[in-house]
């Protein structure tokens, strides 16, 4: 237990806060599942835990759901539950059909298919920046100084970071998307950022 502690105590040291998120988030879910949770490999691609969400019936728990609101809510949230149960059936059986039928018409509906904001898991690319609100599409080089509209020159910025950070100059990015864009922070005149990374890996 001890040396995988030390692995993630050295991890923070090494990686952006947004990488250290994303990694946290996937060894969380590999937990959840049963499965081992150490930091995966630098640079490693977090694919999700892949498990069935409803349990065998020999697996079942004796438990409760509780969903506390205002009266007007709770009726509501009865109501649509026996919407979907049939008649006897338990209620954790309608709540289940209930979220199903959710996922399903989320699934369903059309998307926004920015295939920049995809790749980059639909979240600021800022090294310490885990936002997913707000988001702009934006372009490492310039198009005003020859950058082109490739995906290799575009990188996925919340607002903030893009008008406060980017184009007051307090935050300068060159590199090549999703990978290698080396980011400069708390850009100062005449002195170093205060910080630096390529990618999520911090550097000296």
């Amino acid at each position: 237990m001890a040396s995988r502690d030390d692995a993630w105590v050295a991890r923070a040291g090494e990686v952006t806060l947004r990488r250290l998120v994303a990694e946290v988030e996937w060894a969380l879910d590999r937990r959840d599942a049963g499965l081992p949770t150490a930091p995966p490999p630098p640079g490693a691609t977090l694919a999700p835990v892949e498990r069935q969400m409803c349990a065998r019936s020999d697996d079942m728990l004796d438990a409760d759901i509780t969903f506390a609101a205002a009266p007007s809510v709770v009726a509501l949230f009865r109501a649509a539950l026996d919407a979907f149960r049939p008649a006897g059936e338990p209620r954790w059986k309608a709540c289940e059909r209930l979220l199903e039928h959710v996922c399903h018409e989320w699934e369903a509906q059309p998307q926004h298919h920015d295939p920049v904001f995809a790749r980059d898991g639909w979240r600021c690319a800022v090294p310490a920046c885990t936002s997913r609100a707000n988001l702009h599409d934006h372009h490492i080089r310039y198009r005003s100084a020859g950058g082109d509209n490739s995906r290799a020159n575009r990188v996925t910025i919340c607002a903030w970071h893009h008008l406060r950070g980017i184009h007051l100059g307090r935050i300068r990015a060159h590199g090549t998307a999703p990978h290698a864009i080396t980011w400069e922070i708390g850009v100062r005149r005449g002195r170093p950022p205060l910080l630096r990374t390529l990618g999520d890996r911090y550097l000296p």
